[in-house]
């Protein structure tokens, strides 16, 4: 979650979050109660039998959109119809099953989840990548600036307090949407590659690990342009506008979903000091950085893997959003108790709106949040 990619710039101070109160600060305290409720259910925090077939079904339909588009029965529109409904059910898969297991949270077994894992290179993007900026640096460095590299983005988007104000950002929140549509292509073709050599460079990644991402990417590009193309008697062109028409269906959606999380209206973008500490504990830090939306909309939350409550996940990244619904009211009530906000928004159409206008704010004030 969540990107227009270009390598971020990490700052060489280390971030130092505020030492934690003790056993009975908030963190303690809500942990302590959602373990509690899994202990008196008897229940794992992995994945159940729901997630189990929700597993098989968005399998079972991307295979299936898969053999219709190589099928040969299908040109002109309806065969980019099928490359863009493809597209949606991947990000389903990106979000429902290779999000959890590549936060471990799908299973127990780490070779589950490792596999699991690799749905997310069938969409086209690195799950090693993914495991370290996302998981690293994002859940650890919430929207803090030169450490979130899911804040720290491309020229054209300002969505952070200290990227500089360009008068084309004005109009960010116009043309925001459309670029989410790209998202993929920048990932895919450019971000990841420009990763890896940053990472190469600086000897923290091994051969062996950069010769497995190219040979999973190189296995997406072969499935899904290089077949097709090969196989299918359609014309070239509509082939590539299939191609097209994948990575931006997904793209969009994935976006917009991790986008509401984090920039919109009531959440913070803290800024360390000299000595590169934040003025709240990491726990507190997530809850006024982090937001809710739609948590009573159980159609939404099937179909984004739990990415609405996005407070639970970066609390407890390790538990199956399955169980997010529930573990959501034991964080509240216990924010509550805090005196600590619990961010969110009703609907997703209130949490888009906000998003949009955070996006126009950021465009047109630079002191902004600042």
């Amino acid at each position: 979650m969540h990107h227009t990619e270009s390598p971020p710039i990490l700052t060489p101070i280390p971030i130092k979050f505020a030492k934690r109160a003790g056993k009975d600060d908030f963190y303690s305290t809500v942990k302590q109660r959602v373990h509690a409720y899994f202990k008196e259910r008897r229940i794992s925090y992995h994945a159940n039998s729901q997630m189990v077939i929700k597993t098989v079904l968005l399998m079972t339909c991307a295979l299936g959109l898969y053999a219709l588009i190589l099928s040969n029965w299908f040109q002109g529109v309806l065969l980019v119809t099928l490359f863009g409904c493809l597209s949606f059910v991947k990000a389903l898969i990106g979000f429902n099953i290779s999000h959890d297991a590549l936060h471990g949270g799908y299973s127990s077994n780490p070779k589950i989840n490792r596999w699991l894992g690799y749905t997310f290179d069938m969409i086209g993007t690195s799950s090693h990548i993914w495991k370290i900026s996302h998981n690293g640096y994002h859940h650890t460095f919430t929207n803090i600036p030169g450490h979130d590299e899911d804040i720290d983005k491309a020229i054209l988007l300002r969505l952070q307090p200290t990227d500089k104000l360009y008068p084309f950002h004005a109009f960010q929140h116009l043309y925001a949407p459309f670029l989410y549509c790209l998202t993929s292509f920048v990932w895919i073709w450019y971000g990841d590659y420009a990763w890896m050599i940053r990472e190469l460079r600086k000897g923290e990644l091994s051969w062996k690990d950069c010769r497995q991402m190219l040979l999973l990417k190189a296995a997406n590009l072969f499935a899904f342009l290089v077949v097709p193309l090969v196989w299918l008697s359609a014309p070239w062109w509509q082939i590539l506008l299939g191609y097209v028409a994948l990575q931006c269906v997904g793209s969009f959606y994935m976006s917009v979903i991790f986008q509401l999380a984090h920039i919109v209206e009531n959440v913070q973008f803290p800024q360390k000091n000299a000595l590169g500490a934040i003025a709240n504990e990491w726990a507190v830090h997530e809850m006024l950085t982090t937001s809710n939306f739609a948590r009573h909309n159980r159609v939404l939350s099937y179909m984004v893997g739990g990415l609405n409550f996005q407070i639970e996940h970066h609390l407890f990244p390790y538990i199956c959003h399955v169980h997010y619904p529930a573990i959501a009211e034991i964080v509240k009530k216990t924010a509550e108790e805090f005196t600590i906000p619990y961010n969110e928004y009703p609907t997703f159409r209130t949490a888009f709106k906000s998003h949009l206008r955070t996006l126009k704010e950021f465009g047109r004030n630079a002191n902004f949040r600042t």
